[in-house]
């Protein structure tokens, strides 16, 4: 059959509302450390959100040499918000100690991997955070086939000598990333208000339980992934469509009626009152998209290109800038037949019909 190509407007199936499967969080502190001589692992970080209570929301993730990654999450919601994508993903207990020593900063994890290695990680930094050092984090090849990540981080520093990874009580040296006189910065970073949004790899299908007969403010669609219901509400008319996701991500989607699909415009997540939106995906209706995280635009660029056949569409997403995001194309494939939805997104260079 054959296949027709749009390019500028991402034009959805009737019955798709919003197939992107967007992800954002905002954390306290991100810790990373890179290290040697492991047969199968070459870094070990986390991603940490405080609790007032000391019960705090912890994601250790464990690079293998491979660039593949596996997550070590102590938090079953947490753990919960990876279902459908194909992050390899694990339920462990993670603690944590922090402390602050002058103008140096200390947090030391200790968890057990996946294949029940205990692992520790106790960084040391230089010094204190710095805001000059913060900005978009380049993810090198780190799960290159399966995430689209944006990482910004608020303040960052270098780890010190005093930073130590041990597997299995055997430590591994962590490189030396700066020696200038007295001064030696390792292979480590410790973070201050980081902020990690991805487009991930997976499949996810849902039944459309209600949509609007007329477009109007107050109309709504009801999808139903298993047991659980989403509902999206029209919330305004004004310019084009305002959508919102009724939950707590505050997901609200801006969008063209075409006949009885839809053309979508901008979606952004994680609203703060008075603020900034946290992750947006902005299309520009000339055949270009954006990815911005925290106010900050034009974090990831790129082409946008529709692929159609009945029933079916491919969206792509072909990042031009920056250089590390180019062999991270996403493309989703959305169909719908009978109020059955289904939407499966990969990641990986761009299509020979898109081009790169």
């Amino acid at each position: 059959m054959a296949f027709s190509v749009q390019a500028g407007a991402a034009l959805l199936p009737s019955d798709v509302l919003q197939p992107f499967p967007l992800r954002f969080h905002r954390d306290d502190l991100h810790v990373m450390a890179f290290f040697q001589g492991h047969p199968t692992y070459e870094a070990v970080e986390a991603m940490i959100r405080l609790g007032a209570d000391g019960r705090h929301a912890i994601r250790a993730i464990m690079t293998r040499h491979d660039q593949s990654q596996i997550d070590h999450i102590n938090d079953v919601e947490l753990l919960a918000s990876f279902q459908g994508t194909e992050r390899e993903c694990c339920r462990r207990d993670i603690d944590l100690q922090l402390e602050s020593l002058g103008d140096a900063r200390r947090a030391r994890l200790q968890f057990r991997s996946s294949q029940d290695e205990r692992v520790v990680l106790d960084l040391v930094t230089c010094g204190r955070p710095d805001p000059t050092r913060g900005g978009l984090v380049d993810p090198g090849k780190h799960s290159a086939s399966s995430s689209l990540p944006l990482m910004w981080r608020g303040a960052s520093t270098l780890a010190g000598s005093r930073t130590k990874v041990t597997i299995d009580d055997i430590e591994f040296v962590v490189p030396v990333r700066i020696r200038a006189g007295q001064f030696t910065a390792h292979e480590g970073y410790y973070s201050e208000h980081f902020s990690m949004a991805a487009i991930r790899a997976g499949t996810w299908s849902a039944r459309l339980l209600k949509k609007p007969d007329h477009l109007r403010v107050g109309a709504e669609w009801v999808f139903r992934q298993g047991t659980s219901d989403t509902t999206y509400r029209v919330m305004a008319l004004d310019a084009g469509l305002s959508i919102a996701k009724l939950d707590a991500s505050g997901e609200m989607i801006t969008a063209k009626a075409i006949g009885s699909r839809l053309a979508l415009a901008r979606i952004a997540l994680a609203p703060e009152t008075g603020a900034k939106d946290g992750l947006v995906l902005a299309f520009d209706g000339n055949g270009g998209f954006d990815l911005s995280i925290e106010g900050h635009q034009d974090v990831v660029s790129g082409r946008v290109a529709v692929v159609e056949e009945s029933g079916r569409s491919l969206i792509s997403l072909v990042p031009l800038v920056p250089v590390w995001a180019t062999d991270r194309a996403v493309h989703v494939a959305c169909s719908s037949e009978g109020g059955q939805l289904q939407v499966v997104t990969t990641i990986g260079p761009a299509t020979d019909h898109i081009g790169a």
